[in-house]
C-alpha cells in the first residue's frame, strides 16, 4: 500500500514546532512542499490586506496578484473560504473558465501555478488565512490524498509562526495593553463601534469604553484613530 504523502506533515509539525528564525521555517516547509510533489508555496492572509506573508512564488507574481486584486476573483480563495476545509484545484476547472478570472489563470500558468491544495483556517476577527502548495502540473491535484486533520494543522502552524514570532517594533516593549485593551481596539480597527465590541466581547457598554480609553491614555493618543494607528504600528494589535 502506498505511503500517504500527507505523512510528511507530521514531520513538519515536528521540525517546526521549536523553530525561532523565519529561515529555517522556509526551509522545512519548501521540504514538505517537495515532499508533496508541489513546487511552491504561499501563505496568505486576508487581514493583513492579502499580502503574501510567506511565500517562494515568484516575486513578479505576487506583485502582480495583488496589483490587479486578483484575490477579489480567485475562485480558490472563494471556495476554501466557503468550505473552510482543505481543496484541491487546478486551472483546467471549470470556475477558472469565466470571463472575470481567464486573466488570472493565464496569468497563474505563465508563472508555473497550474494545479495545488488549499487550506483555510480561521485567522480571528471574521478573517480566514490560507496556506496553499501549487504545481506546474495541472492534474497533480487529482492524485493527492489529503488528511485533513494534519494538513489543517500545518497550516495552523504556518499561521501561528507568522503572526506571533513575526518581528516586533522594539517600542512595544515600553507600550503594554492589556489583553481586554488589545481586542477592544482590534475590534476599533475593523471598523466597530465601542457597542459593537461590548456586544462581541459580552461585557458592558461602560466597560469597552473604559478599556479603550485606557489604551488611548498609554498610546498618548489624543483619539480612538490614532491610537488604532499608533497600535498598528507598533504591532500591538
Amino acid at each position: 500500500m502506498p505511503v500517504d504523502p500527507w505523512k510528511n506533515l507530521d514531520r513538519f509539525i515536528d521540525a517546526v514546532s521549536l523553530v525561532t528564525q523565519e529561515k529555517h521555517f522556509k526551509r522545512s516547509l519548501q521540504t514538505l512542499t517537495h515532499s508533496l510533489g508541489y513546487d511552491l508555496y504561499a501563505y496568505i492572509n486576508i487581514s493583513f490586506k492579502s499580502s503574501f506573508a510567506l511565500s517562494n512564488y515568484p516575486k513578479e507574481w505576487q506583485d502582480r496578484y495583488l496589483q490587479k486584486s486578483y484575490q477579489s476573483v480567485d475562485p480558490v480563495i472563494e471556495i476554501a473560504r466557503r468550505t473552510m476545509a482543505p481543496y484541491t484545484w487546478s486551472l483546467e476547472d471549470r470556475q477558472f473558465r469565466l470571463k472575470q478570472r481567464r486573466g488570472l489563470a493565464r496569468e497563474a500558468n505563465e508563472f508555473g501555478i497550474c494545479s495545488g491544495t488549499t487550506i483555510a483556517i480561521p485567522a480571528g476577527f471574521g478573517h480566514v488565512s490560507f496556506l496553499t502548495f501549487a504545481s506546474k502540473d495541472p492534474s497533480l491535484g487529482s492524485h493527492v490524498r489529503l488528511d485533513h486533520v494534519s494538513a489543517i494543522t500545518a497550516a495552523t502552524f504556518t499561521h501561528a509562526f507568522v503572526t506571533l514570532r513575526r518581528p516586533r517594533s522594539s517600542a512595544s516593549n515600553i507600550v503594554r495593553l492589556a489583553p481586554q485593551e488589545a481586542i477592544c481596539l482590534r475590534w476599533a480597527a475593523e471598523g466597530k463601534s465601542m457597542r459593537d465590541a461590548a456586544t462581541l466581547l459580552g461585557i458592558k457598554y461602560s466597560s469597552a469604553r473604559s478599556y479603550l480609553d485606557n489604551a488611548r491614555d498609554k498610546l498618548g493618543a489624543v483619539s480612538l484613530i490614532q491610537a488604532v494607528a499608533i497600535a498598528t504600528r507598533l504591532n500591538l494589535i
